[in-house]
């Protein structure tokens, strides 16, 4: 049984480790994993259809307790516990869960938090509710009770049956005014390393040549941040840009050394069809999976020719191999007017077609050439545009996008 001390606002925590509101979902599920040997059942609930339309779910059944992600940038938004039975519960080292001895009555709660708020008895579904600042109790009642006065809805309002106390069935911690329009607030200092750095948004750096009324990328531009050197830790901010033909030296002074360095051996050529070429296979990435994306080097110049941007959609191969990147790569579509299309891992393939005009058949990857040759998820399709080849899921969402050095 898990023993937690609930922090408002903020966080769950046992003494081996806390999982943190604002944490990317990539983080969590490590520390889940790190910790199989104490929780033992973990499911991952998500839209495959509509993987932006809705939250993220983790549930860990055999302690009930619920985690939401923003799918639309995968950081922890919403902490429940609906199954108290499950777990020992404290706060500032007092317990205001631990059966059979302590019980968590409405009494106890309001004993353990004070009392910030009256609480409130919504007598169409038999529940009451009681709000701290980032913290929210629901207290089910399975059992009549008459309210002392029938204009007020309080809960010193109700007479309760002698014996019968009614008990939290759940538990939630925000950040916000309420649990219904909690939002992922930015990752936390603590949750940063100030030998890591992370990225909050990336924007592809492009031009246009007016004579083939063609676009293409130049570089990179990086919003960034790590941990402060300050006593308070707290989070510093810098930006920085890697540009085509940057050297391993460069790229490295402006963000750090990769997490894993790999040698290719696929190649996805201009016309979208992906071959196997022996003289490639010296060509080499720089893994950045903290920073969601890959530089693909030349081995003859050890020069930056692709940059590869990486959704982390669960309904893919590769999900949590990267964190999320937040791309945006704006597109010039018309000229004269200076209409800009910008692709972002929300957009379609719908919306590409519509926007780019992308009439070429796609290229099919199945992915049988792979160590693990089990795919659930079906195929991805390969299409291009300009120097830009994307890579869709069979619901018609962007799994990476992959920009080459045309000049």
């Amino acid at each position: 049984m898990l023993d937690l001390e609930i922090v408002p606002e903020k966080s769950i925590a046992t003494e081996k480790w806390q999982i943190i509101l604002g944490m990317s979902m990539n983080q969590v599920i490590q520390i889940l994993k790190n910790n199989c040997d104490s929780v033992k059942s973990v499911q991952l609930i998500y839209n495959d259809k509509e993987p932006v339309s809705s939250d993220y779910i983790i549930k860990l059944h055999c302690d009930g307790i619920i985690l939401l992600f923003d799918s639309s940038n995968q950081k922890l938004k919403l902490i429940e516990i609906n199954d108290l039975k499950k777990l020992k519960l404290r706060y500032y080292g007092n317990y205001f869960n631990n059966l059979p001895t302590i019980q968590p009555t409405f009494d106890q709660i309001t004993e353990t938090f004070g009392i910030s708020s009256p609480g409130i008895y919504d007598d169409n579904s038999s529940v009451i509710l009681l709000h701290f600042p980032g913290l929210f109790f629901t207290f089910n009642i399975d059992f009549r009770v008459e309210p002392k006065n029938i204009s007020h809805h309080s809960v010193q309002s109700l007479n309760f049956p002698t014996g019968r106390k009614p008990l939290v069935s759940k538990l939630s911690i925000y950040s916000g005014s309420s649990p219904s329009t909690a939002q992922a607030p930015e990752i936390p200092s603590l949750c940063l390393s100030k030998d890591i750095v992370y990225c909050s948004k990336i924007t592809v750096i492009r031009d246009y040549n007016l004579a083939t009324r063609q676009g293409f990328s130049k570089g990179i531009s990086l919003n960034l941040f790590t941990q402060g050197l300050g006593y308070q830790l707290d989070r510093e901010n810098f930006d920085a840009e890697i540009m085509f033909n940057d050297t391993c030296q460069d790229v490295m002074t402006a963000i750090g050394s990769p997490n894993s360095v790999y040698y290719k051996s696929e190649e996805i050529n201009k016309n979208g069809a992906i071959q196997s070429d022996p003289s490639m296979a010296n060509d080499y990435f720089y893994n950045y999976k903290i920073l969601g994306f890959d530089l693909l080097f030349s081995t003859i110049q050890n020069r930056v020719i692709k940059f590869i941007f990486h959704s982390n959609f669960p309904c893919h191969y590769n999900f949590n191999n990267y964190f999320m990147c937040n791309f945006e790569i704006p597109i010039l579509v018309n000229p004269e007017t200076n209409q800009t299309f910008v692709v972002t891992p929300a957009t379609t393939l719908e919306k590409l077609q519509d926007n780019l005009s992308i009439k070429t058949q796609p290229a099919i990857l199945h992915r049988s050439s792979s160590t693990n040759s089990v795919n659930p998820f079906g195929p991805a399709f390969f299409y291009v545009y300009e120097d830009i080849i994307f890579e869709v899921m069979t619901n018609g969402y962007i799994a990476s996008v992959t920009i080459a050095c045309n000049r």
